[in-house]
């Protein structure tokens, strides 16, 4: 009995230190995200409009939606950091879900202030280039693996006006959205923010058309 509790007691203090290196390791992951973020954002800043993407897909080893993680829990450093002092640890994911979480409302009688209203729109436009880029990945995917054949077309362009553009649903995608002047499709970053673009354009038409009606 005296060696299984020696053997236990051993046991206990390895596998409380392997729980300690895996705490480490994961808030050391988010540390190195923000870090990563920071100076993303720096080279962004650094660079013409238009010209970070490209710049990502010939610099940086991770994907676009990768980096813009990176550079979303940096520019949210000082809310993760405030989170981090009451839980024991913090993953990236942890971070990022933190940040997608929808404030608490506001108290009865209390109005939003400037700063929840920013938070909001924050998240909502977060929200709507997350989804820009997915129908852009899967668009790209799409094209590359030569998908829109199965669907019985002959160029990826029938495809998307076939599939997309014609429909009845309230997002329906013209080609000339995600093509440049020649008709070629754009890189996926750039499709992506032409998507968003496109997109909040169409959400807004109707608020403008009833400021102009009043």
């Amino acid at each position: 009995m005296v060696e299984i509790a020696k053997n236990l007691s051993g046991l206990a203090e390895r596998i409380n230190a392997e729980h300690r290196a895996c705490e480490t390791a994961v808030n050391s992951a988010l540390t190195h995200a923000m870090n990563a973020g920071g100076m993303l954002s720096e080279a962004k800043a650094s660079l013409p409009h238009g010209a970070f993407g490209p710049w990502l897909k010939e610099n940086f080893a991770g994907s676009d939606r990768t980096a813009r993680a990176y550079m979303r829990v940096h520019s949210h450093r000082e809310e993760l950091e405030a989170k981090r002092q009451s839980s024991a640890t913090l993953s990236l994911d942890g971070a990022l879900k933190a940040l997608s979480m929808p404030k608490d409302a506001p108290e009865a009688g209390r109005s939003v202030t400037l700063e929840e209203m920013e938070r909001q729109v924050e998240a909502a436009l977060s929200k709507a280039r997350a989804g820009a880029l997915g129908i852009a990945e899967n668009l790209d995917a799409i094209r590359r693996g030569r998908g829109y054949e199965h669907h019985g077309y002959a160029r990826f362009a029938d495809y998307v006006t076939g599939e997309f553009a014609t429909r009845t649903t309230s997002f329906p995608i013209p080609y000339e959205v995600i093509s440049d002047d020649a008709g070629e499709p754009l890189p996926v970053f750039a499709m992506a923010e032409s998507i968003h673009a496109w997109g909040m354009a169409r959400a807004v038409a109707p608020l403008l058309r009833e400021d102009e009606a009043q």
